[in-house]
């Protein structure tokens, strides 16, 4: 389940490849429909990037995509809604003639309303509480999850089509996917840095946890360590699997003194003359923890420090 990244047009051909399983109640018009004219906030031509027609409403859909988060998306979208609106009969002409699309007579299209669907890989709370108060209720908003072998996964944040059959017939299977895919992108490092030493990743999590309970941290995976950052601070996390010889499951590295812990293995490594051991990490003090209580212990005192 690694989530890949591609560039926006490959995630725009890919939706209008696999259109019919994606969005079979909708019709695609056309991918990159181009835009003559003013469009309203850039006085430009432009181009939607998929256009599509909702068989039920009779209205145009415009589709815009975005392969990270974007916070002038609906500002985006919008300039394409008012134009349409501006030039409706141009859109629709150019549908049926240029794109043999087969659509109501003129007169029994919804000429007022345009429905918009925003696709994105993250959405703000600001932009998904707005979308749930517009009273209209013609924005959709989808998030997209790509992983390995062409795998996609939607979610619909709001107005969700299959809401029914989802509830009636794979809500469980539906609901075990969206925790894969929404969980914390970290806990993916931090299991694939420690692969196999699943007891130095056990006692790593209740650090990393408690972490973020207090703020935004950083993971970066080295070559042999794991490097931890959270505000000013610094930590090297190093996992150990089978014996050694002070039993240790796990290795936090940090400059915070945590010499005067009673029950813990911690060692200063600067010599005299201010060098450092050459161990891992470029943190002072090394921490040798053996189990969970053990971290339990310094997280205590780590409460104070923090």
């Amino acid at each position: 389940m690694k989530q890949i990244n591609k560039p926006e047009s490959e995630l725009n051909k890919f939706i209008c490849e696999n259109w019919k399983v994606l969005f079979p109640n909708l019709t695609l018009i056309s991918s990159e429909f181009p835009l003559k004219g003013g469009v309203r906030s850039i006085g430009t031509g432009g181009r939607i990037d998929i256009l599509a027609y909702n068989p039920k409403s009779k209205r145009f859909v415009v589709f815009e995509l975005k392969k990270e988060y974007d916070k002038n998306i609906t500002e985006q979208v919008g300039d394409y809604k008012e134009y349409i609106e501006d030039n409706f009969a141009d859109v629709y002409l150019k549908t049926t003639q240029q794109y043999n699309i087969d659509l109501p007579k003129f007169q029994e299209m919804d000429l007022k309303q345009i429905e918009i669907v925003l696709i994105a890989k993250k959405f703000s709370t600001t932009q998904i509480d707005r979308v749930k108060k517009n009273k209209e209720n013609n924005i959709t908003l989808i998030k997209y999850f790509w992983f390995e072998e062409d795998l996609i996964f939607i979610d619909y944040l709001n107005n969700d089509p299959d809401d029914e059959k989802i509830e009636n017939i794979d809500s469980k299977k539906v609901r075990l996917v969206k925790e894969i895919v929404n969980q914390d992108p970290d806990l993916y490092e931090i299991d694939r840095f420690f692969n196999l030493k699943q007891e130095s990743k056990d006692v790593f999590l209740v650090f990393y946890h408690w972490l973020k309970t207090l703020g935004e941290v950083k993971i970066t995976p080295k070559q042999v360590l794991l490097k931890v950052e959270f505000k000013e601070h610094t930590f090297s996390a190093i996992g150990y699997a089978g014996k050694v010889a002070s039993k240790q499951i796990l290795q936090i590295n940090t400059n915070i003194d945590l010499t005067n812990i009673n029950g813990l293995l911690v060692e200063d490594r600067v010599r005299e003359g201010q060098k450092k051991k050459g161990s891992l990490g470029s943190e002072r003090y090394e921490i040798r923890l053996r189990n969970k209580e053990e971290m339990e212990k310094m997280i205590e005192v780590l409460k104070n420090c923090i």
